[in-house]
């Protein structure tokens, strides 16, 4: 029993957790419309307000629920970005389609809500090993649980009563997704019909060096015919203060006192992988248990393997300090491979973490400061203080990108809401905190031709480039023409710029090698027959002549095996396509207010 209830809690956990759907995903959650606060508003799709309490929870059950199906997941800064992109999406989703819904008149009544738990188990359910005979989901077993009374069914009803009315209305607005028989057979011999070709190819970059430098009245000409391929969006500037969190002589003190522990422990007669197990930082601990196996001096960091080699077996060396932290390593075993000393070790890894006063203590300082800063001079301050002034350089509002700090949604936010001088409150990162100052906004335009000039010398150049490998190409055309074969062709060249390859069979999608993926290329080839040559073909990468030397379509037989597939497939397409669309133009009409960045998230 305990152990479906362990199979079952990860279940329980996802249906707590998910408080929003995720398009296209069967997932509703709780209506949280009631709990606005004034002053308090993250942001508002058609009147509906989503507090910042709301949203926290929201966040908190999301990533939640993403750590209870992937514990040893890494939660990156990047990835607490999606999260909370992601919790504000499904609140836009989640209005737009209680809208739809209730205009539509959509309910559910009880006896479908019990149609569907009974007939269409949900799929962590049917991974329960506990509903299973013979490492197969048995209906019966299931159906049997119904009476569990350690089975929350109240719950897995209530996640039944809001997915049913979701999937109503996908299937109204998909109805009119049809797929006809043409469509079928075109995909059908998109994917298994073959051909092969010999071709000529010309390239563009062979003709680069050949280009002579344009003078800067041409240059200037081409930039005044492009501009608007130089708008610039506005960008802004940073300076901030790097807080490092450092650890101190006592942080290290500490570790070398729990090895003190472990050390002792193992002459008590504990074993070294039950140690490892519960001390070691070392990830891969989970799945090793602390044990290296055999390894090359080469394989390890310098001090850890010059350690490891020079112990003997059942020796215990350590602690090593590497640049991943210290370990205590048991050398196990020793022998020559191939002429290569080899060593069996076992370690623990402990990692010198800052003390948690000590991290206090930089926290305290950069309050502080920044405290400070808004009430005087950033650089001042920050001189007075000896404090290093870092700059991000102007950047553009994309994503959370910060230049030198990598992802950070909150310090991004700051720079595109703030005013110049404003001071940022403390942010913390992978290596510390940050004090940042608003110091420079440039406004949206085209940039200046200094700036692009380099790209406007680049551009001309591909530009005559392509022009002169085409003029290139067009010079074999005649021999083309008149049946020449193109490997004789290439041979007699007396310019090694034409190139001459023969491809494998390829299906109509493929990439080629050598060649990357045209679909200029694939389109010329497949529309040859056997024996046929095709004229010139032009692509923004290159100018090719084709030869096909097999094709093959695929047959009637093999059609009839595929066609209810393939149906399937382009159906599910087109129903994801039309109701995406869809819920772009609910998205477009929708008056939605995201006031997000006023509370840095």
């Amino acid at each position: 029993m305990m152990t479906k209830l362990r199979q079952l809690s990860k279940i329980f956990i996802v249906f707590i957790a998910v408080s929003f759907i995720a398009l296209m995903v069967f997932e509703w959650g709780m209506d949280y419309t009631g709990m606005s606060q004034a002053n308090d508003v993250v942001g508002t799709v058609n009147g509906e307000k989503l507090t910042y309490s709301q949203f926290s929870e929201l966040y908190q059950n999301t990533f939640q629920n993403i750590k209870a199906q992937s514990p040893d997941a890494e939660f990156d800064d990047a990835t607490l970005e999606r999260i909370r992109e992601q919790v504000w999406d499904q609140f836009i989703q989640r209005v737009l389609f209680s809208g739809e819904m209730e205009r539509l008149g959509i309910a559910t009544t009880d006896s479908e809500v019990v149609y569907q738990i009974y007939n269409y188990p949900l799929d962590d359910f049917r991974q329960v090993e506990a509903f299973k005979t013979n490492g197969i989901f048995d209906i019966n077993k299931y159906h049997a649980s119904f009476s569990d009374p350690n089975i929350n069914w109240l719950q897995i009803e209530e996640y039944y009563r809001q997915q049913i009315p979701f999937t109503k209305l996908q299937n109204i607005i998909t109805s009119t997704a049809r797929v006809s028989e043409v469509e079928v057979m075109d995909e059908f011999h998109r994917q298994n019909d073959r051909v092969k070709v010999e071709y000529l190819a010309v390239t563009p970059s062979a003709f680069i060096e050949d280009i002579a430098a344009a003078s800067e009245d041409e240059e200037k000409r081409y930039y005044d015919e492009h501009k608007d391929d130089y708008k610039s969006n506005e960008e802004r500037d940073l300076s901030y203060i790097l807080f490092e969190i450092k650890s101190t002589k006592q942080d290290s003190a500490a570790v070398l006192k729990d090895f003190e522990k472990i050390r002792e422990r193992l002459t008590d007669g504990e074993s070294f992988t039950a140690l490892a197990m519960e001390y070691s930082a070392d990830p891969s601990v989970r799945t090793n248990h602390g044990d290296l196996g055999y390894f090359k001096h080469s394989d390890m960091v310098g001090p850890f393997a010059d350690a490891a080699f020079a112990a003997n077996p059942a020796e215990l060396v350590g602690p090593v300090l590497t640049s991943y932290g210290y370990h205590l390593i048991l050398v196990e075993d020793k022998k020559t491979e191939n002429g290569i000393e080899m060593v069996k070790a076992s370690h623990i890894l402990m990692k010198v973490e800052p003390a948690p006063s000590t991290v206090e203590e930089i926290e305290n300082t950069v309050r502080l400061f920044a405290e400070d800063a808004r009430d005087g001079n950033f650089a001042e301050l920050a001189e007075t203080n000896k404090y290093k002034i870092r700059t991000t350089g102007l950047f553009e509002d994309l994503g959370s990108f910060v230049p030198g700090l990598g992802q950070h949604a909150g310090l991004h936010n700051f720079a595109f809401v703030a005013k110049e001088g404003d001071v940022s409150g403390y942010y913390r990162t992978e290596e510390g905190y940050i004090v940042a100052t608003l110091t420079n906004i440039k406004p949206a335009g085209y940039k200046k031709f200094e700036e692009v000039k380099s790209l406007v010398q680049n551009q001309i150049r591909q530009e005559k480039a392509l022009e002169k490998a085409r003029l290139f190409a067009a010079n074999y055309n005649d021999q083309v023409k008149s049946g020449q074969e193109f490997n004789k062709i290439a041979a007699n060249a007396t310019d090694t710029r034409l190139r001459y390859n023969v491809t494998g069979l390829v299906n109509a999608g493929e990439a080629i090698p050598g060649v990357g993926k045209i679909p200029e290329f694939n389109g010329a080839a497949f529309k040859l027959n056997q024996g046929e040559t095709s004229g010139l073909v032009s692509t923004e990468r290159g100018f090719f002549y084709l030869h096909c030397l097999e094709k093959y379509l695929a047959d009637e037989a093999q059609y009839t095996q595929q066609a209810e597939f393939l149906r399937k497939q382009l159906l599910s397409k087109k129903r994801s396509s039309i109701f995406q669309n869809y819920y772009d133009s609910l998205k477009e009409k929708a008056i939605i207010v995201d006031n997000r960045r006023e509370f840095s998230l």
